[in-house]
């Protein structure tokens, strides 16, 4: 792998994402709603998230 590799964040699927920890602290059919493409990175779908719905977690 090169170092540009390296640094690009790995991108999961939405569904993966919604039932990972690393999203629990957002209500789960508003964050559904609001991820409607198949895949981000955490850091895209932390940062729509913490848009619409201010009391998540960062």
């Amino acid at each position: 792998m090169s170092k540009a590799e390296n640094k690009a964040e790995k991108i999961y699927p939405t569904e993966a994402l919604l039932k990972s920890k690393a999203l629990t602290g957002y209500q789960q059919d508003f964050a559904r709603a609001l991820l409607t493409k198949p895949a981000y990175t955490l850091q895209e779908a932390k940062g729509i998230l913490n848009k619409y719905c201010k009391g998540g977690k960062s």
